[in-house]
């Protein structure tokens, strides 16, 4: 009797290794901190993502700019929790939509006259979303941004992404 409860023991507890595993799940994530300004100047707000140029050989990354324009990625997929990404070549597109939001014909009247609209209440009628900062760099394939993320902690200059407010696609 005393030999089937040690059996039954010892089934439960390898069962209970194999079930939570002997250490983290997904891949080997790579820190991974920058900067975004646009014309210089630091922009909150900023949805960055890496997707792999290769995608066998990465993991899609988002990360969102603070007050100073700094963000750190945190993989998307993968069964990776952990911040950054793996290793491998990315091309990077940023978005941030505008929060002022007005209809095409108000927007038409405040181009003509700069006080239309001071002492209007209410909401917009037919809301126009636009973009923050150039649609192009909202696409990978037109930001014209790509970056190599290699194992260990990747910072500084690499990057760094100073936008412009004329940049029309790359």
């Amino acid at each position: 009797m005393m030999y089937r409860s040690r059996t039954v023991w010892a089934t439960a507890v390898a069962a209970m290794v194999v079930l939570n595993g002997c250490g983290k799940s997904g891949p080997s994530v790579n820190y991974v901190e920058g900067v975004v300004t646009l014309d210089g100047k630091p922009i909150e707000g900023v949805t960055v993502g890496f997707s792999p140029v290769d995608a066998t050989k990465g993991l899609a990354a988002v990360g969102t700019t603070d007050a100073n324009g700094v963000f750190k990625l945190t993989a998307t997929q993968g069964g990776s929790t952990d911040g950054g990404t793996v290793a491998g070549e990315y091309q990077v597109a940023l978005t941030k939509i505008g929060t002022d939001i007005v209809t095409e014909e108000e927007a038409k009247k405040m181009q003509e006259d700069p006080n239309y609209g001071k002492e209007q209440t209410g909401p917009p009628v037919a809301p126009v979303v636009k973009s923050a900062i150039p649609e192009a760099y909202g696409n990978p394939a037109t930001s014209g941004i790509k970056v190599t993320v290699k194992d260990g902690e990747n910072k500084g200059d690499a990057f760094k992404f100073d936008l412009k407010s004329s940049f029309t696609g790359g």
